[in-house]
């Protein structure tokens, strides 16, 4: 058929548009073939530039430390020390323990739960339950859609009973230092309280401290007559009856504002050094989760994988209606929640702060700040006096308790010697971290809850599942050396690109929770489709559980012995040396009571 009159120019014209998208698609596939070639090729990559190189050097060494001895990666049964009790460190157990591993668990606290162990008053969870379940385990019926804190204590420690954790739990256990020992891990630790420590031998270490295990308490010049607490250290009966001022603008903060304006008479001051983005747990009478969780949100956000010519092609195509998206919900929370009059309003754009650190609205924080209950305050505290504080801005305000809600140290790092805390954490304070689990340059060892999402629990059991199955050598796409480096340096090269991303030392895979779900499974020969789940619907635990049962099923060997036995004191086994909490564990190793090379 004859096309209508004028009709032929239009169609030339997206000819045309068309023919140059191909030839930009063309142009970034064959340079990313180009830079994939000779990452794999140059080997040079990875050792320190020539003399007279421009070429900055790597991040990674040049070659494993001395100390790391090889690891046998097979399906054998393997003694596992798994370092925390919290939700990472049940979940690490649980895996280990379900394939046939031997698996102890230290714990510096007196219960299992991590940082649910002990919470302040009127907690509950960011994330909707059905997201901070494990996949084979939903809350009870009857809890709430966001759990309190005594739901979600509850619900581990029910948890850990279930799969017969507890007896594995050395609880008040600190460990204080970590190093190689020919092909096994030599393990320090010792009685919180302080006394002997101990040394053992295990095939292989789950470092599952998480992000929130040493507090970070800014330091304050002048004296303070009253108490000064850590978030982590708020009671019930810290916050009754005082005059309190909160410092931090995290949603840890403005829960303890909210929480101590209902139990005492006195107005809680709330300093913050800025403002920032606070979801509703409701934007516009719609669940958060149903706007920001769904898969079809990830594509709006550029992401540290590497993506085809195409798909950059149709990144740019779609940015200005990225733009206008973000926009859009900035103005629906300036207005739902009447920023511009409280005077509250971010210099930040949401889309660059989409990550681990945006917190949600603290239910009746807006209503304590229009009653008085809460006064906000900018600025930091600049000095102490006996009862007061000074802020930043010369603002005197009377106080009997200060407590600060300023985060945690991420020091998941600190047993290690040197070289292995160089190998995990790089110059710029990222952890080198493959699939956020197992570092190329450390053998035998693995973090769990390393990868801090929005669904924390999940990507925590996922991860579990995935350090079992690559130091068992039964992935489905068992990494090479290689293949890590290179998915590190790519995750590290946008990191620093995006300053919200680089928080907890980078181990935050927020908004990308389907992306690392895929990974994971996939590396783990899980069964998923094109379609495994809705485009506009948030994770779902009940396919996730499915995804891995449809992965291949194995279970280890006793082929292999044990490098030690589980002992205490010398008098069980000569092969542990109790030393003094004073001596230093990083020293040169004194001989045990009989020389022993573990047969792995």
């Amino acid at each position: 058929q004859s096309l209508p009159k004028g009709s032929a120019r239009p169609h030339a014209a997206l000819r045309r548009a068309l023919r140059f998208a191909a030839s930009l698609g063309r142009y970034f596939a064959t340079r990313d073939r180009a830079l994939a070639a000779r990452t794999t090729e140059d080997r040079s990559n990875f050792l320190p530039p020539l003399r007279g190189s421009t070429r900055p050097p790597s991040p990674f060494p040049a070659h494993l430390p001395a100390s790391l001895g090889a690891f046998d990666m097979t399906p054998h049964r393997k003694r596992v020390a798994v370092i925390g009790g919290g939700i990472s460190g049940l979940a690490a157990a649980k895996a280990f323990r379900a394939k046939g591993h031997e698996v102890v668990i230290f714990e510096q606290s007196d219960g299992l739960g991590g940082v649910w162990r002990e919470t302040y008053p009127d907690v509950k969870t960011q994330s909707p339950k059905e997201l901070y379940a494990f996949s084979d385990e939903p809350f009870p019926a009857g809890t709430a859609e966001w759990p309190s804190g005594d739901d979600v204590r509850a619900y581990l420690e029910a948890y850990a009973v279930k799969h017969d954790l507890v007896g594995a739990t050395r609880l008040n256990t600190e460990v204080k230092a970590l190093r190689r020992d020919g092909d096994a891990w030599l393990v320090t630790s010792g009685p919180t309280s302080g006394g002997a420590a101990v040394n053992e031998l295990f095939d292989a270490v789950a470092i599952c401290t998480g992000l929130h295990s040493k507090p970070r308490m800014p330091t304050v010049c002048g004296e303070f007559a009253g108490a000064v607490l850590h978030s982590s250290e708020v009671t019930e009966a810290s916050l009754t009856g005082k005059n309190i001022v909160v410092v931090g603008g995290s949603k840890s903060g403005t829960d303890i504002a909210v929480a101590a304006s209902r139990r005492t008479p006195h107005a809680v001051t709330w300093v913050r050094r800025r403002d920032v983005w606070r979801v509703p747990y409701h934007i516009l009478g719609v669940n958060f989760k149903r706007l920001l969780y769904p898969r079809a949100q990830e594509i709006l956000i550029p992401s540290p994988w590497r993506q085809s010519g195409l798909g950059r092609v149709v990144r740019w195509l779609i940015a200005p209606i990225v733009w206008l998206h973000f926009k859009m919900l900035e103005t629906i929370i300036t207005l739902q929640c009447g920023l511009a009059r409280r005077g509250l309003i971010p210099t930040t754009n949401v889309a660059d702060v989409v990550a681990c650190d945006l917190p949600m609205v603290t239910d009746g924080f807006y209503e304590a700040l229009d009653a008085g209950s809460v006064v906000a305050a900018k600025g930091e505290i600049a000095r102490f006096e006996p009862e007061a504080v000074v802020l930043t801005g010369g603002e005197r305000v009377a106080c009997d308790t200060v407590v600060f809600a300023t985060g945690w140290h991420q020091t998941a790092d600190s047993f290690f010697a040197e070289a292995d805390r160089s190998a995990i954490v790089g110059p710029d304070g990222l952890y080198r971290l493959h699939r956020h689990v197992v570092s190329p340059d450390v053998t035998g060892l693995g973090f769990v809850g390393a990868n801090q999402s929005f669904a924390t629990t999940l990507t925590s059991e996922l991860s579990a599942e995935w350090l079992v199955r690559y130091l068992d050598g039964q992935l489905a796409r068992q990494p090479t050396e290689d293949d890590m480096r290179r998915s590190i340096e790519d995750q590290a090269a946008w990191r620093r690109e995006r300053p919200a991303a680089k928080a907890y030392g980078g181990r935050c895979i927020a908004p990308f929770h389907f992306r690392h779900v895929d990974e994971l499974l996939e590396d783990l020969g899980a069964k998923l489709t094109p379609f495994n789940t809705s485009w506009l619907l948030p994770p779902d635990a009940a396919a996730i559980s499915k995804h891995l049962e449809s992965a291949p099923a194995y279970a280890v060997t006793d082929e292999k012995k044990d490098p030690a036995s589980a002992v205490t004191d010398e008098k069980s086994d000569p092969l542990v040396r109790a030393v003094s909490t004073d001596e230093n564990p990083a020293a040169p190793r004194k001989p045990l009571g009989r020389t022993v090379t573990p047969d792995l």
